[in-house]
């Protein structure tokens, strides 16, 4: 188990995924029905939260007080899970147990008919390699310019921010969601929403970036709180929101809490999302498993290029859409710890989508959306073999090269 906020959250592990062992997230039409067998259950269900954009609550409950009903009640389904977790090789949790019996009560009771059920999921920051500061000082870094992206408006959710010289006057970000100057917090988190915002403001100079500190110190977030992030963004006419964070599910299928906030977001507005740094087959020989919610439909999954070829931990799959530079990327860091600034060299997919992402934000304009300057983009981009958009990433004047320290093109 897990502790936070003066309390222990129980965090389950699965095979492929993480889970908070004593939330259900359903939907808000047929909450009544839900909690009331869960209450019959014993389960005592108590509403923490509830998002009319969502559609949903959030519910906490005492699943193992549930399965001590259910197995009595629902011997042969309760047998069954477990048979099936133990034939993959895991270990069926009570919430699993407590959501199988409600699902095949519901369908046999209903003819078939669910309500809306499913888990909250830890979701973890995609970060492939470490940040390393380079030679520059912050006085060799020429200010940002205003121009391509003027009037764009993207969102991050990621770790808070360390001040930035270069980055003043392009944030928007409550007192909260600020990491202090003087090293008191830990560095690698701050240092990654420093890195993905200059990435942004990097190929779209002129845009505003609205950050939202949705991840923890530890580089996680649930998958209720990133929603409601994810819905407050939407409502702000932000034309792209940047995601480095992702989950991995034991089903292959999308969260239904992801799905729902995605929707929210609205069409007006694009989420670019990172793919992952788990790149290479499986043991089996199948393709690496899907991350959430990069592998979306209606989000922009976005690997790492190492050079012109994808870097070795990206994805080989078909719901990756776009690839851009990930590897030893130049960007933002607070090299000192005192927010005087600096610049740093860092990897992973997390970099590649905040540049992508900053590319479409640099086609936005007055009559150009996020989704539609997407398109644009993704039709006069150059593509890979499979077809995948490759999206290219600008150099600001004074800045060092991207790529390994010791190129003779370096400055």
């Amino acid at each position: 188990m897990i502790y936070r906020k003066g309390r222990t959250e129980r965090i389950v592990r699965g095979q492929q995924q993480r889970f908070y062992g004593d939330h259900l997230v359903v939907g808000l039409p047929h909450l009544g029905l839900v909690l009331h067998q869960l209450d019959t259950w014993g389960a005592s269900p108590r509403v923490a939260d509830e998002d009319e954009r969502l559609g949903l609550a959030l519910v906490c409950l005492e699943p193992s007080a549930a399965v001590s009903k259910v197995r009595r009640q629902f011997r042969s389904w309760v047998n069954e899970a477990v048979a099936r977790a133990e034939d993959a090789g895991a270990e069926a949790a009570d919430l699993d147990l407590t959501l199988v019996c409600l699902r095949r009560l519901f369908a046999q009771r209903y003819a078939g008919w669910l309500p809306a059920l499913g888990k909250n999921r830890l979701l973890e920051r995609v970060t492939g390699s470490s940040v390393v500061p380079v030679g520059s000082s912050p006085g060799d870094v020429l200010p940002r310019g205003r121009f391509p992206g003027n009037g764009a408006r993207v969102g991050v959710v990621d770790s808070r921010l360390r001040p930035h010289p270069w980055l003043d006057g392009a944030v928007i970000a409550a007192a909260r969601d600020l990491a202090t100057a003087d090293g008191t917090s830990d560095r690698g988190d701050a240092d990654h929403a420093t890195f993905v915002t200059g990435l942004v403001l990097r190929q779209a100079p002129g845009a505003v970036v609205d950050l939202r500190a949705g991840l923890r110190d530890d580089g996680t977030a649930d998958g209720w709180s990133l929603a409601k992030d994810l819905a407050d963004l939407g409502a702000r006419d932000t034309d792209v929101i940047q995601l480095s964070v992702g989950c991995r599910t034991d089903d292959g299928r999308p969260p239904m809490v992801l799905q729902e906030a995605v929707r929210a977001v609205g069409p007006r507005t694009v989420v670019v999302a990172a793919a992952g740094d788990h790149g290479g087959p499986a043991s089996d020989g199948m393709a690496p498993a899907p991350v959430w919610p990069a592998a979306m439909e209606r989000v922009v999954a976005v690997g790492a290029l190492d050079g012109e070829a994808p870097a070795d931990s990206t994805p080989d799959a078909p719901w990756v859409d776009a690839l851009a530079p990930g590897a030893d990327v130049v960007s933002t860091c607070d090299v000192h710890r005192d927010g005087t600034g600096g610049l740093g060299r860092w990897g992973g997919s997390a970099f590649a989508a905040a540049a992508v992402a900053g590319a479409i934000a640099a086609r936005v304009s007055d009559g150009v959306d996020g989704p539609t300057a997407w398109r644009d983009l993704a039709e006069t981009s150059k593509r890979d073999h499979v077809g995948r958009s490759l999206v290219g990433l600008r150099r600001p004047s004074g800045w060092p090269a991207d790529g390994r320290p010791g190129r003779a093109d370096e400055y």
